[in-house]
């Protein structure tokens, strides 16, 4: 295979890779605080792919496939649900995990076999204190969770949400999977002190479904455009072999 072919052919996993990236955002599309990832490569390819006779070509435009996440504002969505949780503001809720704390946007809280709060996945929720129990007389009807994050109990206050702030650190946040980001250990978060924490409502996904469906014909368009220089090549390398060896 050519320096050229080789070029095309290792874009043409990279174009893969983001396809997979945005099947992952339109899956999540309806997730509880879900943040999209961005693909790196959408400015520059988009304004070549406006006409396919432009240049388009892997072999010399090298795709990059880094992928960073977009942690804007979801909608926020009324559910009146007294364990869901919307977060208004730059933060996130710490959860504890045996790998250590993790931070989410995802406040579909529940309830654990020991009345302690957890999240979707069944992972602690921390408090400020540590984790947030509901007292064995207390209904979840009866919780009662201000901006602040303080959790009340039939009047009696019982914890409050451990929420953090990376400030210009957030965009080093790793996913972790199931709704969750890791910090490198030199990311330290520190108290939100201006996120709002609004009981009865889900933050939406910020996923913006008419860009990813752009994304992804862009990336089939791009696919299949570099399929047919692969397979241009490849008859001419043919053609030329066989005129050799007449």
């Amino acid at each position: 295979m050519s320096l050229a072919a080789e070029k095309i052919a290792s874009g043409l996993n990279g174009l893969v890779e983001q396809l997979e990236v945005v099947s992952h955002n339109v899956a999540n599309a309806q997730t509880a605080g879900f943040k999209r990832r961005v693909l790196t490569f959408e400015q520059e390819y988009q304004k070549s792919l406006k006409a396919l006779e432009g240049s388009c070509s892997l072999q010399t435009n090298p795709l990059q496939t880094r992928q960073t996440v977009d942690f804007s504002q979801g909608q926020l969505i009324q559910t009146n649900r007294p364990l869901d949780v919307a977060l208004e503001g730059r933060g996130f809720l710490t959860v504890q995990t045996p790998e250590g704390p993790m931070y989410t946007r995802n406040g579909s809280l529940q309830l654990n076999a020991l009345s302690q709060l957890t999240d979707a996945e069944g992972r602690l929720v921390a408090g400020r204190d540590g984790p947030i129990y509901l007292p064995a007389d207390v209904s979840p009807a009866e919780v009662q969770i201000t901006l602040d994050g303080t959790v009340r109990a039939g009047g009696t206050e019982i914890g409050q949400l451990q929420l953090a702030d990376f400030g210009e650190n957030e965009n080093r946040l790793i996913p972790a999977g199931s709704g969750v980001f890791t910090a490198p250990a030199d990311a330290k978060p520190t108290e939100a002190a201006d996120l709002k924490v609004r009981q009865g409502y889900q933050e939406g996904s910020n996923v913006q479904m008419v860009e990813e469906l752009v994304s992804m014909v862009t990336l089939s368009r791009l696919y299949e455009a570099n399929m047919n220089v692969l397979r241009r090549q490849r008859e001419n390398s043919q053609a030329v072999l066989t005129v050799v060896s007449t």
